[in-house]
């Protein structure tokens, strides 16, 4: 089983891929396309970024339940190695490396191809001042 250890605001969370864990996203058994398109969204949300998608993958690979795990990743100061470790997680996992061996790729490329969309718009100022600014 791969698992690994991390640190967010002071407290450990001890990080595994179970049964468990493909269950708290509702990947089930028999429902292949299901499993690949909801396999899809956790790798999405994680690989771009996502705090609820980060919370709820953290509190299935750790057991601990979302408002502990949403109160500690509120007060951390980083959590990019959070992301990086539930990204590598689902890359090495034998529950998971088939799969997302498949799909992370277009995701990644899909993000990266945004932020370039992004950062050219911004070179050519084509974007209005008030597209950049959180809502």
């Amino acid at each position: 089983m791969s698992q690994t250890t991390i640190t967010i605001n002071g407290n450990q969370y001890d990080l595994k891929v179970t049964f468990k864990f493909l269950s708290a996203f509702g990947i089930v058994k028999n429902d292949f396309e299901n499993n690949i398109e909801t396999m899809g969204n956790i790798v999405m949300g994680i690989v771009g970024g996502d705090p609820y998608a980060l919370v709820k993958a953290l509190s299935a690979m750790s057991g601990k339940d979302e408002e502990t795990v949403q109160s500690d990743i509120e007060n951390a100061d980083d959590l990019d190695q959070a992301f990086e470790s539930v990204e590598n997680l689902l890359v090495t996992s034998p529950l998971t490396k088939t799969t997302v061996s498949k799909i992370i790729k277009p995701i990644k490329d899909t993000f990266d191809n945004m932020d370039k969309k992004m950062e050219e718009a911004m070179a050519d100022k084509s974007l209005p001042a008030s597209s950049n600014t959180p809502a």
